[in-house]
C-alpha cells in the first residue's frame, strides 16, 4: 500500500482530500504546520485526523515563516511594490516544509487540497489548471519547482464543484464542513495597512504628483498600490489612479485610467518549468483575479517580456506574472515594470 502525507490545513478542502485518498486505498498520514500564533486551524486538523482515524504530525515553523514570508511581505511594501505572499509562501515555505517533514517520516509523496492538476509538456512536469475553473489555484502554485511538483498529488483535481466537497464533508460530519473560506493574508488580522503603519510609523511619506506638479502630501506609500483609485482624495475633472510609486522620493504619480493600460510587461524570472523557444505564443495573467490573456513571450536568461495582444490594466511591480501553455503553468516571476 502506498503512503501519502496530506497537508492538513484545518480547512474543508484538505480534509476531504485526505478522505478521498484513504478511500482509494492509500495509507494516509497527516501533517499540519504551525505558521503563526493562530492555533484554531491546528485544532481543526487534529479533529479531522481523529475522525478519519489517521495519524497526525504537527510541526512548528513560526520562526521560519516570519523570516521567509512575513519579512518578504513587509519589505516588498517598503520597496513600493505589491507582494503576493501566497505564491511566495507556497514555494519557499509551505510546500518546502511539507516535503521536508514528509521525507523525515520516510514518505515520498505529499498531497494537498489545492484545486490544480499535474501534467507534462515534452516530458517536463508542470502544474495545470483544475477542472474547477472557478476555484483553480494553479496561479498560486506557479512558483513551485520541478523537484517539488514531482512529489505532489492533488486529489481534488477532477472535482468541479466546491459544493460537492462540502457535501462530502457534511456526510462525514467533518468539523470543517461549514468552515468559511479565508481570502485574507493568513498572518494579518484586519487591514494589512494598519499593521504596516503600526510597524513602520511615518514611513514613506511623499507627494502626489499630477502632470509633473506636486499636488499635496500623501499618507505614506503603504496606503497605495498601482492601479488604486479609492482613498486618493485629490479633486480632478475625472477619476485619478496610482500610476507609479517612486521608492527613492516616495512620491506617487497619479494619472487618469487610460494611461494605466500597458501592452508590454517586463518580468524577473523566478520559475521556469518549460520554455518551447526564446520567442513563443502563450497566455499569461498578472494577478490572480483575471483571465489569462493571449501574448507573445520573449525569454532571456534572467527575465522575460510579455507582449499582450490587448492592453492590460495597471500591471503592478512586485506582483506575480504567470505564463500558461495549453492551460499549464510553464513560466513565472515578479513584475518589474510595464510600458
Amino acid at each position: 500500500m502506498n503512503t501519502v502525507a496530506v497537508g492538513l490545513s484545518g480547512g474543508v478542502d484538505s480534509s476531504v482530500a485526505a478522505y478521498l485518498l484513504k478511500e482509494k486505498g492509500f495509507d494516509v498520514v497527516g501533517i499540519t504546520l504551525k505558521l503563526n500564533n493562530d492555533e484554531s486551524s491546528i485544532e481543526d486538523a487534529k479533529r479531522v485526523a481523529n475522525l478519519l482515524s489517521i495519524p497526525l504530525h504537527a510541526f512548528d515553523f513560526t520562526k521560519e515563516f516570519k523570516k521567509i514570508v512575513i519579512d518578504y511581505f513587509f519589505n516588498t511594501y517598503k520597496e513600493g511594490k505589491t507582494p503576493n505572499p501566497c505564491v511566495y509562501c507556497n514555494r519557499f515555505a509551505k510546500f518546502k516544509f511539507l516535503i521536508e517533514k514528509a521525507e523525515s517520516l520516510g514518505i515520498e509523496t505529499v498531497a494537498t487540497g489545492h484545486y490544480a492538476k499535474k501534467g507534462t509538456i515534452e516530458g517536463h512536469e508542470v502544474i495545470c489548471k483544475s477542472k474547477n475553473t472557478h476555484k483553480d489555484q494553479s496561479y498560486f502554485l506557479s512558483f513551485l519547482e520541478k523537484d517539488q511538483i514531482r512529489k505532489l498529488l492533488f486529489p481534488l483535481e477532477e472535482i468541479d464543484s466546491k459544493l460537492y466537497i462540502r457535501k462530502i464533508a457534511e456526510k462525514l460530519n467533518l468539523p470543517t464542513a461549514k468552515k468559511k473560506e479565508s481570502y485574507e493574508v493568513c498572518f494579518i488580522k484586519g487591514d494589512y495597512r494598519e499593521t504596516l503603519l503600526k510597524k513602520y510609523p511615518n514611513y514613506g511619506v511623499g507627494y502626489f504628483i499630477l502632470e509633473g506638479k506636486r499636488i499635496k502630501k500623501h499618507e505614506g506609500i503603504f496606503n497605495y498600490t498601482v492601479g488604486q483609485r479609492k482613498g486618493l482624495k485629490v479633486p480632478y475633472t475625472e477619476a485619478l489612479y496610482v500610476e507609479k510609486i517612486d521608492t527613492k522620493t516616495f512620491d506617487i504619480r497619479l494619472s487618469t485610467k487610460d494611461k494605466l493600460y500597458k501592452k508590454n510587461v517586463v518580468v524577473q524570472k523566478v520559475n521556469e518549468l518549460y520554455v518551447p523557444s526564446n520567442d513563443f505564443k502563450a497566455t499569461a495573467k498578472l494577478r490572480s483575479m483575471m483571465n489569462d490573456e493571449p501574448c507573445t513571450v520573449k525569454v532571456s536568461r534572467k527575465k522575460f517580456v510579455l507582449e499582450f495582444e490587448k492592453e492590460q490594466f495597471a500591471p503592478a511591480p512586485g506582483q506575480v506574472a504567470c505564463v500558461y501553455l495549453n492551460d499549464c503553468v510553464i513560466l513565472s516571476g515578479f513584475i518589474e515594470k510595464s510600458f
